[in-house]
């Protein structure tokens, strides 16, 4: 079992994680659409579609979580799965050069 402050301090580091990631990918993204570096091919189309999947699974890994019986540590960081994976993956993406 975990407890309330391993909880807090795993929740925590995976959200941070998520957001400075999430900061990097807008950044380029930003910077791509006023022309200051260039942009892979469909990447404006690509910002909004891939936020609907991400989102989506997360909603369902995290429900599914939770109906199986698992913890709320579990189901959270089973519902934040999926859009780290997206954004760490667009990080990775946008910075390779």
């Amino acid at each position: 079992m975990v407890t309330p402050t391993e909880f807090a301090f795993r929740t925590g580091w995976a959200l941070w994680r998520l957001g400075w990631e999430a900061q990097i990918v807008m950044a380029y993204r930003m910077a791509g659409l006023v022309g200051a570096v260039p942009l892979p091919p469909g990447e404006t189309s690509r910002m909004v579609d891939e936020k609907v999947k991400a989102f989506t699974d997360a909603a369902i890994d995290g429900s599914w979580a939770l109906a199986s019986g698992k913890s709320l540590d579990v189901a959270t960081r089973a519902a934040m799965k999926p859009v780290q994976r997206r954004v760490s993956s667009n990080k990775r993406r946008l910075t390779r050069r």
